[in-house]
């Protein structure tokens, strides 16, 4: 009996393990792979956003949305990209994610140290929440037309 319950609480671990894997699933690069493509989606910006103040986001940046507004809010399974090519470099050396799961939208942001290297997490959660409430109005996305 013993035996019988320790072998069904490693399946569950087990199972349990696989699914936070697949969630996480990345590419390559480092990156989520449910952002690949995202060149391809539509740009929510009509032109690049600069900002050369300090604070989060510094640099040249351009938003991209997999899924268009329906109404005044996005669908769930939206992933907003946001690409930052940071002061003083040519490459997108920050990358912020959000993704819209049950209504609610995750935030994780990405850096990396050269055009070549992988991109490591640098901020997610309620840091990157506690920011966007203040585009609140437009379902949490900051955007620049």
């Amino acid at each position: 009996m013993r035996t019988r319950l320790l072998a069904v609480a490693l399946v569950a671990v087990l199972s349990a393990t696989v699914v936070v894997v697949a969630a996480a699933e990345t590419s390559a690069n480092g990156l989520p792979s449910y952002t690949n493509g995202y060149q391809k989606w539509p740009k929510v910006n009509d032109k690049p956003i600069l900002t050369d103040r300090l604070g989060a986001h510094n640099g040249v940046k351009n938003v991209y949305a997999s899924k268009r507004k329906a109404g005044k809010k996005y669908p769930n399974g939206t992933v907003v990209v946001k690409t930052i090519v940071t002061p003083r470099t040519k490459y997108v050396g920050q990358f912020a994610v959000m993704r819209k799961v049950n209504g609610r939208w995750r935030y994780i942001e990405y850096e990396r140290s050269s055009a070549t290297a992988r991109y490591t997490v640098l901020a997610q959660g309620q840091l990157c929440a506690s920011c966007h409430v203040m585009a609140k109005s437009n379902d949490y996305v900051f955007t620049k037309r």
